[in-house]
């Protein structure tokens, strides 16, 4: 039974279309192309006892097939159902009963022959042994039939009695809706499909008479009609609004395009309301696929994305094209669920959605020349899956691949990049001063070099550099800036001697409060006899309080310049005694857009720009290296600097623990669930027949994507399995992209189950998410189609 073909459908026919899209960036012939944009049906409220339907235009229009369209007067109805009642009309006879003989009958019938021109049969009476005479014809009204017998009275036969006999006669369209419900016994559909064209009924065709259009009509007398008929009755304040009918009753607004309310709830094209197998009423909204696709693509993608969305409102529509007639049995293509696509009406319509409908019009998604079925998940896992291995088809173009771009090419969009050398360092011990350096560098303290090495760092500082380290701690420390800076101040003597000055309240201090034998106590390294007389006070007050070190091989080497990595640590050393801090901010990183950085600190978002010489670190295991560029997926805790000009000059990255796949913004991303060895053997006894004790569950088998594909389940009984997409919907879990730990008991049996898995939804086909944060990385719609549909080609079909 092809429900369509009667109601509002759009006939389908496979052309040759010149404006295919393919996936060769070529223009092609595809063999698919729809005649004209299609209306879909779907199916909101099925098998309810009764519904509101209204409209804020200025009334309802009604349409019946078979019948012109008609104002209602109203703009509100209630339509339900009630038992189909064939109507019952009367007819009178005339006669005369309880003649006592048979020849004193046919004299009398003779002579009302003769004297009425009428017909006068004889036939046994009801009393026994009696006879009796019928007069003339049937009359139909009660008016008639008095007439008829005070004319027989005037002829003097006034001893004619009327007799009252009571029928049915259905309708023409009950009879058909009877053959139509025997002929197609298997659908649920209970309202008349097509205009009435009856099949002669036995006995029917001898009975049909000529009358008046005003009597009522007995060709259908007494014929047999489905007893549990029941015809969708609607009701509303007008005349015109009062009707009943064994078809389907659509209702709509005057040209068909307006809004229509059902149940207070908002939807384009028109309201089709039919009875069902169980008595009570199915409404199926008629309407145009685009205007469908208004109210499923913010439904099903409301993230902020418009190639994204585009993405989904072809996914969507080609869906739609290739379910028409999904749910035939029951009246209409598609439910407003995630059975088959989520569908709000006009109250989730939105502006970006309305937009990717409108820029993608026509478009779908074709394999071979047909529309592919279109499926598509919320949260794939990282990775989708073989259509196989989760339903009972295998299609070619729902293919498992990884939710992101092959190799470096996923990260490209979210790079941050410096054009600063990294460091070049080969002894280990230096690697960290390459950090160091950096954030003093953003810091005023001066580094002279366009790239740290080991060379750099064992060397001694120049003046310049030195006297801008050493006003910085002047600064810190609130003394004035040393006078006359040269490069022998980086020798230990004097180095002290300037550091001494802004430690310490009196040039005097270690003098007066230090003995000799404190003096001699801290100086006992191998040569600190080659330290002058004066500068002994100073030293060991230094090294006594912690602010100064030796070498290694317990020497101060007094001649000998520190290197600017020992003076960089002497300078971290001592801001670390005062617990000062140097200038940094700190946030969370979004993913990088048109190499911005998009920084969440506290509940506030804040987009900065990098500066190309950028100091840029990220850490590796638990140390951080300078790169020359990073990528910015979301989540990294970062420290950052920026200049005057409010560029970062600075910035330090580490990496998020999150997934780094394109669905990585979804809050299913991971998940987890523990259930009691009870729960689980309960969950799986809903699918698998035959269980006994559970004992234990294995993953058998896995797909591409890692997905567990088998199920084996070991029971009292035996081993059981289950396979494919029934795995998820048994053990009541996201997904089944897991893995599953055991707890065990003292008897060594399992006593609960454990699963971390990834993902929402079946696992097959687009992935929302995925398509989302590919939109976000510069793809267009068509790129996201043809990355999660295998060798597809884009047809505009209309």
């Amino acid at each position: 039974m092809n429900f369509r073909s009667i109601f509002f459908l759009s006939v389908v026919v496979f052309l040759f279309a010149p404006n295919s899209l393919s996936h060769t960036g070529e223009n092609e012939l595809t063999t698919f192309k729809l005649e004209r944009e299609p209306l879909i049906r779907i199916g909101l409220k099925i098998n309810v006892s009764s519904v509101s339907i209204s409209t804020r235009d200025s009334s309802l229009v009604s349409e019946v097939v078979g019948e012109p369209s008609k104002y209602l007067g109203t703009t509100n109805v209630r339509i339900s159902s009630r038992k189909y009642s064939p109507p019952v009309y009367e007819i009178y006879r005339f006669e005369i009963p309880n003649i006592a003989t048979r020849e004193e009958a046919d004299e009398l019938a003779f002579k009302i022959r003769q004297e009425t021109g009428e017909t006068a049969v004889v036939t046994y009476g009801k009393a026994p042994e009696t006879w009796k005479i019928r007069i003339g014809g049937e009359k139909d009204f009660p008016e008639d039939a008095e007439s008829f017998k005070a004319s027989l009275a005037e002829k003097g036969f006034e001893n004619v009695e009327i007799v009252t006999e009571k029928y049915t006669s259905p309708s023409d369209d009950a009879i058909a809706l009877t053959q139509q419900i025997a002929r197609d016994y298997k659908t649920e559909v209970r309202s008349l499909l097509t205009e009435s064209k009856i099949n002669p009924v036995s006995g029917g065709a001898n009975n049909i008479r000529t009358i008046s259009s005003s009597r009522p009509v007995r060709k259908n007398k007494n014929a047999v009609v489905n007893p549990s008929l029941r015809e969708v009755l609607v009701s509303g304040r007008s005349e015109a609004a009062r009707f009943s009918s064994l078809r389907p009753v659509t209702i709509g607004t005057p040209g068909g395009r307006g809004i229509v309310y059902l149940n207070g709830k908002r939807y384009r094209g028109k309201m089709e309301v039919f009875t069902t197998s169980k008595n009570r009423i199915t409404v199926v909204n008629v309407v145009p696929l685009e205007d469908y696709l208004l109210g499923v693509v913010p439904a099903e993608l409301s993230l902020p994305q418009i190639e994204a969305q585009k993405a989904q409102a072809v996914a969507a529509r080609t869906y739609a094209v290739a379910n028409i007639n999904g749910y035939a049995k029951q009246g209409f293509d598609m439910v407003d669920t995630v059975w088959s696509q989520v569908y709000k009406g006009v109250r989730i319509e939105s502006k970006m959605g309305s937009r990717a409908v409108r820029e993608t019009r026509g478009i779908v998604a074709t394999y071979s020349g047909k529309p592919i079925n279109a499926l598509y998940t919320s949260t794939c896992g990282g990775r989708t899956e073989n259509s196989g291995n989760i339903f009972e088809f295998d299609e070619p173009y729902l293919r498992g691949v990884h939710c992101s771009l092959e190799g470096r090419k996923h990260f490209i969009p979210f790079l941050v990049k410096s054009s600063r050398q990294t460091a070049d360092i080969k002894n280990e011990a230096n690697y960290e001063l390459a950090r160091m350096a950096s954030k003093y560098a953003v810091n005023n303290y001066l580094m002279v070099t366009p790239q740290f090495t080991d060379e750099y760092f064992e060397d001694a500082p120049n003046e310049i550099e030195l006297k801008s380290w050493l006003n910085n701690l002047a600064i810190k420390f609130g003394k004035p800036f040393p006078q006359f800076v040269t490069e022998d101040d980086a020798r230990p003597l004097k180095l002290a001697k300037i550091l001494s000055d802004m430690i310490y309240a009196a040039p005097t201090q270690s003098d007066t409060l230090l003995s000799e034998a404190d003096i001699n106590y801290q100086l006992s390294f191998l040569d600190a006899g080659e330290i002058p007389q004066a500068m002994r006070p100073i030293m060991a007050q230094m090294l006594k309080d912690g602010w100064f070190s030796i070498y290694p091989d317990l020497t101060l080497k007094p001649n000998k310049r520190y290197s600017r990595g020992k003076i960089l640590r002497l300078i971290n050393h001592i801001y670390d005694k005062k617990n000062w801090k140097l200038s940094f901010d700190n946030g969370t990183a979004k993913p990088t857009e048109d190499g911005k950085l998009v920084l969440k600190v506290g509940r506030r978002e804040r987009e900065v720009l990098v500066n190309p010489n950028v100091y840029l670190f990220r850490k590796f295991g638990d140390a951080f290296y300078q790169v020359n560029e990073v990528a910015l997926v979301g989540g990294e805790e970062v420290a950052y600097k920026t200049n005057a000009a409010g560029e970062v000059v600075y910035l330090e990255v580490e990496p998020t623990a999150k997934t780094t796949v394109a669905e990585k913004m979804s809050p299913l991303t991971f998940w987890k669930k523990t259930m009691s060895a009870g729960t689980v053997r309960r969950n799986l006894g809903r699918y698998v027949r035959g269980l006994g004790t559970l004992i234990d569950v294995k993953v058998k088998n896995q797909g591409f994507s890692k997905r567990a594909t088998e199920l084996e389940i070991k029971t009292t009984n035996g081993i059981h399995s289950l396979k494919g997409g029934k795995i998820r919907s048994a053990l009541r879990l996201k997904e089944q992209l897991f893995v599953m730990n055991k707890r065990y008991g003292r008897n060594g049996r399992v006593i609960s189950y454990s699963f971390t898995g990834r993902g929402w939804g079946h696992g097959v086909g687009m992935c929302q998410y995925g398509a989302y944060g590919f939109a976000k990385m510069g793809l267009k719609f068509d790129e996201i189609l043809r990355h999660y549909y295998t060798d597809i080609d884009l047809t505009k079909a209309y």
